[in-house]
């Protein structure tokens, strides 16, 4: 069990857009043990860095770490530390657009947005290929 805690742990860092019923209940997950013993599982180990909002005030009464939420969409997609996005704003604007910006950039994407999967699946996929990232549905 200590040489598993020797071995450099591989730290993946994500950022999520909406921090509504959803995107709360997905930062309890990556927050609370059970949730990083699960991706430990993986072997490594999900660190949250950024949370896109519309309004800090209100959001930073849901969170123990206020510096983590942002109403800026650069300083995610320009960050090269973080690797996944969690789209969890749903609709189909901005959530298309920042998808799309976040595959071109780099990043892998995960989303539960039904509404933009139907109207613009194909080419979500198509520029996730091109820039040999995951999208995630």
């Amino acid at each position: 069990e200590k040489e598993k805690k020797d071995m450099a742990e591989r730290v993946i860092k994500a950022a999520l857009l909406g921090f509504g019923t959803v995107g709360g209940g997905v930062y309890k997950v990556l927050k609370n043990a059970a949730g990083k013993r699960w991706f430990q599982s993986w072997g490594a180990r999900v660190e949250l860095k950024k949370i896109l909002v519309r309004n800090i005030e209100k959001a930073a009464q849901k969170t123990d770490d206020p510096s983590l939420l942002t109403n800026n969409w650069k300083e995610i997609v320009d960050d090269p530390e973080i690797e996944i996005v969690i789209e969890l704003i749903g609709g189909i604007e901005p959530a298309r657009t920042y998808i799309l910006e976040a595959l071109e950039a780099g990043k892998n994407v995960v989303t539960a947005n039904k509404d933009l999967i139907a109207a613009d699946g194909h080419i979500l996929l198509d520029t996730a290929a091109k820039n040999k990232k995951r999208f995630s549905p």
